[in-house]
């Protein structure tokens, strides 16, 4: 009885829900990827991991992280405003990024020696397009508790991705690699979540206006001040080893770092991101109403203490075998994912908190210790080539850096969790 109660409350049926979809697209990636192994080179995968860590890193900017906001304000017309003014600033960015690329192809592709990324450059603000619309529609899915919408559209870019991928490996454009799979995924998973908000965006539309988008983009300026950095800072301490990697060892080291990477985050993302995006929606009505925001933040705390066991676990033992698993030419991808626990597994502890810094308006603070850790995460893998000139030093020297981040970041939020101030009004 007690566990059928657990079920029923609010919080927990919407993460469930949002691991549901989450789960079932992870599936479908961890089978593709046993194929996929089998079909692309490292250095296919390499070029791949780092078409995908440049969009990472650069979405931030896109949309100068305004897609936050949406879930913030009371009123739905404020919502519709901010939704407009995020993607209003996604198209510009991204129109300016592709003259960026124009201009300075060359002296990019030779800065990070990846004369191999040359035919894909060009699709890269189209892939950082997709991206960015992708998450404004899921947080405004999430302002309407519609996370059905959200787990489905990451089952619809998972199966199309995955389908895509296997179909391009058997053909005879295997060459063109991994990267035409993900842009299908992202715009079938766009084109899903638009028939899903289009009735309640197409209400609101009238309400929109150029007036008011620069009203409340003045009202919620601390979220690109200081939050646009804070993500880029993160994404790019997060996806440093990808382009240092790529730089010093060469894109096959890259796609074995990516493959060992994308096995140990793929388990671990299904949990973390639905539990993030029903976080965020849960601490924000508390603060809003008032209500014991620490007492949210310590449950979620050790839930995902519990989880975290179950999840770490059987990775660990599997990451002995991936060298079979994945076959020839993958060697060390075990030893890479096991280096990488430590960083991991406290980051699983802190990320879903991370809806804190925007929540109680803490993004100065986090704007120097991401700085700080951004220095940091660069000077242990520079270390690890420039001293040792080996990769496996580097990739531990990361390790330790990131788990010690994590958890003085999990013990900042868990502190400045107990404050009653409204940050926005």
């Amino acid at each position: 009885m007690q566990l059928f109660s657990f079920l029923k409350k609010e919080f927990v049926k919407n993460v469930l829900t949002l691991i549901t979809g989450s789960a079932l697209s992870q599936v479908v990636i961890y089978a593709s990827i046993l194929l996929l192994t089998r079909l692309f080179s490292a250095e296919l995968f390499g070029i791949y991991v780092l078409f995908s860590s440049a969009t990472i890193i650069l979405k931030p900017l896109a949309t100068l992280q305004f897609e936050f906001s949406i879930v913030l304000p009371k009123k739905d017309e404020d919502a519709i405003n901010l939704f407009a003014f995020s993607t209003l600033i996604l198209i510009l960015y991204c129109f300016l990024l592709l003259f960026i690329i124009v201009i300075f192809k060359i002296e990019i592709l030779a800065f990070f020696n990846i004369s191999s990324l040359s035919s894909f450059i060009y699709l890269l603000p189209l892939n950082v397009f997709l991206f960015g619309l992708i998450s404004n529609f899921d947080y405004w899915n999430n302002r309407n508790d519609n996370f059905k919408a959200i787990s489905k559209g990451l089952l619809v870019k998972s199966s199309t991705m995955s389908a895509t991928q296997i179909a391009t490996g058997y053909s005879t454009y295997a060459t063109i690699g991994l990267i035409p799979g993900m842009l299908l995924g992202h715009l079938l998973q766009l084109v899903y979540l638009l028939k899903t908000s289009f009735n309640s965006i197409q209400v609101l539309s009238k309400k929109v206006s150029l007036s008011k988008m620069i009203l409340l983009a003045k009202k919620y300026k601390d979220i690109p001040i200081f939050n646009s950095i804070i993500n880029l800072t993160n994404n790019l301490s997060n996806e440093l080893p990808v382009l240092l990697i790529t730089k010093y060892f060469g894109l096959t080291s890259s796609g074995i770092y990516g493959l060992a990477v994308k096995f140990m985050r793929a388990p671990i993302g299904v949990v973390q991101q639905s539990v993030n995006q029903v976080f965020f929606n849960k601490a924000t009505k508390i603060y809003n109403d008032q209500g014991n925001l620490y007492e949210l933040v310590l449950k979620t705390a050790k839930h995902l203490l519990v989880i975290s066991v179950v999840i770490f676990s059987p990775l660990l033992i599997l990451s002995f075998y991936l060298e079979f698993l994945f076959g020839e030419g993958w060697t060390n991808v075990g030893l890479y994912a096991r280096i990488l626990i430590p960083w991991l597994f406290f980051a699983f502890l802190s990320n879903p908190l991370n809806s804190l810094i925007l929540i109680l308006n803490k993004q100065k603070t986090m704007v120097v210790l991401d700085l700080t850790l951004l220095v940091f995460r660069f000077l242990a893998l520079f270390s690890g080539y420039y001293f040792y000139n080996n990769i496996i030093i580097a990739l531990a020297l990361f390790s330790i850096v990131g788990m010690i981040f994590n958890i003085v970041i999990f013990i900042y939020l868990l502190q400045t969790s107990k404050e009653k101030k409204i940050a926005y009004q």
